[in-house]
């Protein structure tokens, strides 16, 4: 509009609640939902919340688990089927920060996710699928013991300093260093000392505090994706296609031809597909996605 557009700017939520789709914008109005009408879950102005930092009380913004639980509610009743994404979104934005505790945070509530959808379906007639769109840069690396705290040292700094080896700077003294560490990112910069041009001693920090940033091996503002290959894990009719090694469109042609919602290019199962399988006399039309790394702060069930 301010390089010469002719765009008229409406409130689009204004626009929703004239038409009578309910708009929410926190935890207690999508709990009291019935489920049974249309609605807009706006619940924050960007990003969601890290669940470390998020309200838990009715003001606040909802869980990933409490928007998928309430989805399903929703969707489970429509006759002809559903098709559901979930993204937990704030693991990649953690990465990108070397926050390495709230990336595992918010993989834990991914985790809490999936079990709702595996509890509110059945694998009878629910394609469920948990993947991501690509890695980060980040490592795990030494010999910890079992049950060593993943986000601390990789031995215990003084029961074990007589016992292992650990990093040597270049003024030949021994410091502890960190299981979980990135190549590249902002962690660089508390990590390492320009003055002494070596490695700062992490002793003196917080390693477990929410929004410290691991060690990085060069500075960048934002820590970069990886190149591995990510896995994908199915449950579910069809579920059985998801082996090996597959490009990333793959999974969109599986999902089309398992719920043989575009025959004429994908084909469909001899059975007829999730839509029809008539030797069961059942219908198999529930799609659910959940992605690891995507983001996503709308909410919107028809």
């Amino acid at each position: 509009k301010d390089q010469g557009g002719s765009r008229e700017d409406k409130d689009l939520t204004e626009e929703l609640i004239k038409r009578g789709i309910k708009v929410f914008r926190n935890t207690a109005q999508l709990r009291n939902w019935d489920t049974e009408s249309q609605m807009l879950g706006l619940f924050g102005n960007s990003h969601m919340d890290f669940e470390a930092d998020r309200s838990i009380d009715g003001s606040g913004q909802p869980s990933l688990e409490e928007m998928t639980r309430q989805a399903l509610n929703r969707l489970t009743k429509h006759e002809d089927g559903y098709v559901l994404l979930v993204e937990a979104g704030r693991i990649d934005h953690a990465h990108h920060l070397n926050q390495a505790r709230h990336a595992m945070e918010e993989t834990m509530q991914l985790e809490k996710a999936v079990k709702v959808a595996t509890d509110m379906t059945s694998i009878e007639d629910t394609l469920i699928l948990v993947t991501a769109d690509h890695s980060h840069a980040v490592t795990m690396s030494g010999y910890p013991k079992r049950g060593n705290d993943i986000l601390g040292y990789v031995y215990d700094y003084i029961d074990d300093r007589d016992k292992h080896r650990f990093m040597v700077t270049r003024g030949n003294q021994t410091q502890p260093y960190q299981t979980v560490s990135y190549a590249n990112g902002p962690g660089y910069e508390l990590h390492f000392d320009k003055e002494t041009n070596d490695w700062k001693n992490i002793s003196q920090f917080d390693v477990r505090a929410w929004n410290y940033t691991q060690p990085a091996t060069f500075y960048l503002p934002y820590e970069t994706h990886g190149g591995e290959d990510v896995a994908v894990y199915a449950r579910g009719p069809m579920a059985h296609h998801v082996t090996g090694l597959h490009e990333q469109n793959y999974l969109g042609i599986l999902m089309a031809y398992a719920t043989c919602s575009n025959p004429e290019q994908f084909q469909c199962p001899a059975n007829g597909g999730m839509s029809s399988f008539i030797s069961r006399n059942q219908t198999y039309n529930n799609l659910l996605i959940m992605f690891i790394i995507f983001t996503c702060f709308t909410y919107y069930i028809e």
